[in-house]
């Protein structure tokens, strides 16, 4: 007994409170390392709502990528469609014919808006000047003045080799040197026989009777000599010059009253739309204005080509049916909380 004691007490760490209880060998769990200390608490390391992050802090689906927010609206009432492309100058063409469609036409920009009534009067005048041209080349100004006699005027009078005289329809022209000049009696008379354009042409002077208006003009305040030839290689030419700077006059001129007559029709479509009760921003009603004359616009432009005939649309009727495109335009256009959204 003693001696399984002594050899005990010899045996190296035999202290049982030396070598450690189980608890203190192999350590508790508790100090051998908690799972939860060793591996880390998920709460520690990350729950997954920190790590990958709540979808509320990512982003509400509605803060990212709702239909209103990408969109451009702040209503949050209910889905709306995604907005539609402003339509380029070609579709507005087309669009201007159709009003329920309207409310496409009011998206587009100032700019573009100008750029397509400056390409619709562009066409227009094109067209109008290549008419003319067809009309003025069919009258053979060159052939018509090659008909004259060989003359000149020089030092305040006319030099004529025989005298000339052109009747056809309403048109008369006499040119002599045989008599000094013609006076307002001698134009009325013819007048009177029919004729509407009335030229007479004397030694000293020219008299103009057109469409009942009396003109007339001395050879002695010509500045410089005027005969066949240099109406042949001179003057002819000058007309298509003049003909060509008055359609580009032209062209400016019908852009600035399109615009201007849009602008009429604004006022009537603030009256519409106040009857209709619709509260609408004014630079929607204009562009309503603006597209809504298209219609016509074309309408006269066709009917200024045709050969046959020459018809036009009376004006009542022209602004009958332009207020009646813009009604039915306005009647369909939103509202004015609808437009802040834009």
């Amino acid at each position: 007994m003693d001696n399984n004691y002594n050899n005990y007490n010899q045996q190296p760490n035999v202290n049982p409170n030396q070598q450690g209880s189980p608890y203190q060998q192999q350590g508790t769990p508790y100090q051998q390392g908690n799972p939860y200390q060793q591996q880390g608490n998920p709460y520690q390391q990350g729950m997954p709502y920190q790590q990958q992050g709540n979808p509320y802090q990512q982003g509400n689906p509605y803060q990212q990528s709702g239909p209103y927010m990408n969109n451009g609206y702040g209503n949050y009432g209910g889905i709306a469609e995604e907005p539609q492309k402003a339509p380029n100058i070609f579709q507005q063409f087309g669009l201007s014919f159709i009003p329920p469609q309207y409310h496409r036409l009011t998206k587009v920009k100032t700019g573009s808006m100008i750029g397509f009534v400056t390409l619709l009067a562009l066409v227009a005048t094109i067209i109008s000047c290549i008419n003319f041209a067809f009309s003025f080349a069919a009258l053979d100004i060159k052939g018509w003045v090659n008909e004259l006699p060989d003359f000149e005027i020089k030092n305040g009078r006319l030099y004529l080799e025989e005298e000339f005289l052109y009747d056809e329809g309403e048109i008369f022209v006499y040119v002599t040197e045989d008599i000094s000049d013609f006076s307002y009696d001698d134009a009325a008379m013819l007048m009177d026989e029919g004729y509407e354009d009335i030229i007479l042409v004397g030694r000293d002077g020219l008299s103009l009777m057109q469409n009942g208006e009396y003109q007339q003009f001395d050879f002695s305040n010509a500045t410089t000599d005027i005969s066949r030839d240099m109406i042949v290689e001179t003057l002819v030419p000058m007309i298509f010059v003049f003909i060509i700077v008055g359609y580009i006059i032209f062209f400016v001129g019908r852009i600035l009253w399109y615009f201007l007559c849009a602008a009429i029709y604004l006022l009537f479509g603030l009256l519409i739309a106040l009857i209709m009760k619709k509260q609408l921003p004014t630079e929607a009603l204009y562009k309503t204005a603006v597209y809504a004359k298209v219609l016509m616009f074309v309408v006269a432009t066709v009917l200024s080509i045709i050969p046959v005939g020459t018809f036009a649309v009376p004006f009542y009727i022209r602004v009958v049916i332009t207020l009646v495109f813009m009604g039915f335009a306005i009647a369909k256009l939103p509202d004015q909380p609808q437009w802040n959204q834009y």
